[in-house]
Formats: structure tokens, C-alpha cells, sequence
């Protein structure tokens, strides 16, 4: 009798083990799993690393444009990167909806002196090393904000500027600690 009361007791005790075991194991991948879906900028989304290039006349490097497949030979050192950009949203304009970004103050300065320069250049929006858009250069920009239409379906604009927006978030965060 006290045998099987210390076999049922055993039993029981490794019953319970396996299941504290399990619900440890449920509570990790649960946070696994959660961790991967928030991102702690308040949003879902993938990362999309942006990267600004301008037009050159001599050399560079030659990218071409997804759909229109227009040529563009341009400076493989970003004048702007993903550290550069506070926001990024979908704007309609008069030529239709396109990407507005708007920069940090630092980089505004910046892009201020860089637009003034190279007036009648494009520059061209590179997206995870994908070439995805234009901006030409009309006039030096100083309030730093500017439009880049991007050759990508109308319905899928939302989703880039979500990506584009959430990987600057991450990437401001980190910065400011």
C-alpha cells in the first residue's frame, strides 16, 4: 500500500513537472512568437533600408528602373540613407500618389546644401538595393521634405511607406537610446 501510494505520489509528481514544463515552454515561444510579430515601434512591419543616390555625368554605377527601365548612371555614395528619415507617408499630388519623405533636422541641412548643388540631377530612391524611384532635382529644398514616385503599383504604396517608416522608427529609437 505505502508502494503505490509512493508510485500514484511519483506519478503525479512527474505529471506536474511536465506540465510546468510545457506551460515554461508555451510562456518562451509565446514571447518567441510575440517578439517576432511587435517590433516595439508600435506597428508590423519588414524592414526596408532606404538609400538616396544622385545622378552622375562620368562615372558610377548604372541602375535600372523596374518597370519603365530607364538607365541612370549615378554616385554609389548615398546622400541620404535610412538614418536620415524621421517619416515617411503615401501623398497624393497632382501627378498622383507617390512616397513624401520628410527628413531629420540634420539631414535637412544637408540635403539643403546637396539639392542646391546639384540642381537638374535625379536622385533615386534605392530600397534594399532594389532601384525603385526618382526625384528630380528641381530647386534646393530647405524645408526637408520631399515627394519621390516610385515604379510600384498605386496599392502597394502604402506598404512600402509602412516598411520604409517602421525601419526609421527602429532605426531613430536605437539612436536616441
Amino acid at each position: 500500500m505505502l508502494r503505490e501510494l509512493a508510485r500514484a505520489l511519483a506519478n503525479r509528481a512527474i505529471k506536474e513537472r511536465r506540465c510546468a514544463s510545457l506551460a515554461l515552454l508555451s510562456l518562451v515561444l509565446g514571447l518567441i512568437l510575440t517578439s517576432c510579430k511587435t517590433t516595439g515601434v508600435g506597428f508590423e512591419y519588414e524592414r526596408a533600408v532606404a538609400r538616396f543616390v544622385l545622378e552622375s555625368e562620368n562615372s558610377g554605377t548604372i541602375v535600372t528602373m523596374p518597370v519603365s527601365e530607364v538607365r541612370i548612371q549615378v554616385n554609389p555614395t548615398a546622400i541620404l540613407t535610412e538614418f536620415d528619415l524621421e517619416s515617411v507617408a503615401v501623398a497624393e499630388v497632382e501627378l498622383g500618389q507617390c512616397l513624401q519623405f520628410t527628413l531629420t533636422r540634420q539631414a535637412s541641412r544637408r540635403f539643403y546644401q546637396a539639392s542646391a548643388i546639384n540642381q537638374g540631377r535625379r536622385m533615386v530612391l534605392i530600397v534594399n538595393g532594389q532601384p525603385l524611384g526618382l526625384h528630380p532635382v528641381e530647386r534646393p529644398v530647405s524645408d526637408g521634405i520631399f515627394y519621390v514616385f516610385v515604379e510600384i503599383p498605386d496599392a502597394d504604396l502604402p506598404e512600402l511607406a509602412n516598411n520604409l517608416r517602421g525601419t526609421s522608427i527602429e532605426i531613430q529609437n536605437k539612436i536616441s537610446g
